[in-house]
């Protein structure tokens, strides 16, 4: 067990450079990786030193009940998010939103080029779907993200009529709300977004009142998943438990 330990700290600390030169610090949670690889190793530490072998043997039991409905909780929300990422589009869609994400001077991150890439092949696969763009501007951001957005897929040839821009947000919950203002009553409506943010966003979407609202999973970096995944489990457990 303490192999195991000090090799999962190793490898948490290694996947933070990875990161780190991937993709620069863009995310304050790629600190979660620092963290958990102290925690692997003075867990590893304290499996060698015996320490839990000193303990009651209730209050062994007690952790490791607790460290087993843990890991089934989490293995149970890591299902809903990637049964969400296998989401099968239906037909086509009056409107489809894509919900923003980071924003560089050099233009849309990867997970947003992956993102208006699936919705430009959306639109080509269904001519009359209107694209809204959503996505604000962050404080470590050149422009608004749904102006880049928009840039990007004029730039492949989508007609500029098709393309709305919802300049406002910050969150997803956001983006739905100001992209739904521009959406009529009646009309069917799609979200695209990376596969691991499908789960979430369409609970967003039902909390916010959207009818039958759809989901049409884009591809996502392989690089950045796991951190992805990881943080998406936080967001799906704050907005399926703490938003109604």
């Amino acid at each position: 067990m303490p192999v195991i330990c000090v090799a999962a700290g190793i490898l948490c600390l290694i996947y933070f450079i990875v990161l780190l030169l991937y993709s620069g610090f863009t995310s304050a949670f790629y600190l979660v990786w620092l963290l958990m690889s102290a925690g692997f190793l003075l867990l590893g530490w304290l499996f060698r030193i015996r320490f839990f072998q000193h303990l009651p043997l209730p209050v062994r039991t007690g952790i490791l009940l607790f460290v087993s409905v843990c890991f089934l909780f989490f293995l149970g929300v890591e299902g809903m998010i990637l049964k969400g990422a296998l989401t099968i589009p239906g037909e086509a869609q009056d409107y489809v939103i894509v919900l923003g994400a980071h924003v560089r001077a050099s233009g849309p991150s990867r997970a947003l080029a992956l993102r208006l890439d699936r919705a430009y092949e959306y639109a080509l696969e269904n001519p009359d779907t209107i694209i809204i763009v959503s996505g604000g501007q962050g404080s470590n951001e050149p422009c608004t993200e749904s102006s880049a957005m928009k840039q990007y897929l004029l730039e492949k040839g989508i007609a500029d009529e098709r393309v709305l821009e919802e300049p406002k947000s910050t969150n997803t919950r956001e983006n739905l709300i100001f992209s739904g203002e521009m959406i009529p009553e009646g009309t069917s409506v799609g979200i695209i977004s990376n596969g691991f943010h499908i789960c979430r966003a369409l609970h967003l979407a039902e909390t916010l009142g959207y009818e039958n609202a759809s989901g049409i999973p884009a591809k996502s970096d392989l690089a950045t998943q796991p951190t992805n995944l990881l943080r998406e489990f936080f967001a799906v457990v704050k907005d399926f438990w703490l938003v109604r």
